[in-house]
């Protein structure tokens, strides 16, 4: 079973989107940007129930169609002037399509279809503009990051 996980095939069934999502500017504030993103099996399964999310739209396909010779190739149907990448999506969409070989039961779109907040059938997307999303912030951890411990937490007693 692992040996299946691990091997990528050109016809392996991916699902990408859409994400409206927001970067800070010089300034600090917050503005819009769309950024394509892989979405793994157990994500398109929250969507299918009705779950809000931050895609405007999502498309099945294959991870051929996606990447051709390790070049990303945005698909025509989500083609955008300001259409950003998102962040490792090579090992992001390496990932997402692993998950759809280990659960293909959530293979729910069809092929080539788009799905938006709009369409009704196979997939309508509830979309929430209220989710805002950062990209592309770097947390720095600290140690006032670490959560402080009672005094008697690691003592025998």
């Amino acid at each position: 079973m692992v040996a299946e996980l691990s091997s990528i095939e050109r016809t392996d069934y991916v699902v990408v989107g859409i994400a409206a999502c927001q970067r800070r500017n010089a300034e600090g504030k917050a503005e819009p940007i769309y950024v394509l993103e892989p979405i793994p099996a157990t994500a398109l399964e929250a969507m299918t129930i009705g779950l809000r999310t931050s895609f405007l739209k999502v498309l099945a396909t294959t991870y051929g169609a996606l990447l051709v010779e390790h070049q990303l190739v945005v698909p025509p149907e989500l083609s955008r002037e300001d259409l950003e990448i998102g962040q490792d999506f090579v090992e992001r969409i390496n990932a997402a399509t692993r998950t759809y070989k280990a659960k293909p039961h959530l293979r729910s779109l069809p092929m080539g279809i788009v799905c938006t907040p709009d369409t009704l059938t196979p997939l309508q997307l509830n979309y929430a503009d209220e989710i805002k999303r950062l990209f592309g912030i770097k947390h720095v951890v600290s140690d006032s990051d670490n959560v402080k411990q009672h005094a008697h937490t690691h003592k025998v007693l």
